[in-house]
């Protein structure tokens, strides 16, 4: 979908851009109003219910702009699974813990446009925004959310601070549950 007349409206709290006037509007409406101090709390579940197979937790950030990742999701979830998808509110830099008018609204609005994807795709999904230690988010998620497993969707090697850190390791040892690891192809745009 193109803007109209080149028109680009770009969010003046963070760095997403829009083609629409009504989608900066609606942006600015759902992911900016979340309150910092609650964002644990804030979720997005889908309309109807429909009963379970096997639970995944997905643990992911930036990887939810990769179509081609939530079409592994969805490989890998087939079609009685349920996704509780934990999208931690993380900086640019892996070692902060801030959460500030930029990273909470980028992670709401990311979380948003999956589980709409994941929906399209035919996936059973929900989710959440995180605390940014995704240990920490998983463990509130699996507190009201419990999984069967987990899968973990990260950058590229080499550019992912989570398997740098060895995260699935953690997240195995934490919580004895199986860990998949889906990695991007590329970093996404």
């Amino acid at each position: 979908m193109g803007s109209v007349g080149g028109v680009i409206h770009t969010c003046p709290r963070c760095e997403l851009r829009f083609t629409t006037a009504a989608e900066l509007e609606e942006h600015s409406q759902v992911d900016h109003h979340a309150n910092p101090g609650t964002f644990e709390r804030f979720h997005y579940k889908p309309l109807v219910a429909r009963p379970h197979g096997t639970r995944y937790l997905v643990v992911a950030n930036q990887t939810l702009t990769d179509d081609a990742l939530l079409e592994r999701i969805r490989g890998l979830v087939g079609p009685d699974g349920h996704v509780h998808l934990v999208v931690p509110a993380t900086a640019g830099d892996p070692a902060s813990t801030d959460v500030d008018d930029k990273t909470l609204p980028l992670a709401t609005f990311r979380m948003r446009h999956a589980i709409e994807r994941l929906h399209a795709l035919g996936v059973d999904a929900e989710g959440e925004v995180g605390v940014p230690d995704p240990l920490a988010a998983v463990a509130h998620a699996q507190q009201h959310e419990p999984a069967d497993e987990i899968v973990l969707s990260t950058l590229p090697a080499g550019t992912s601070h989570w398997l740098k850190v060895d995260l699935p390791t953690a997240l195995h040892r934490r919580f004895g549950l199986p860990v998949t690891v889906i990695t991007a192809d590329t970093h996404p745009a």
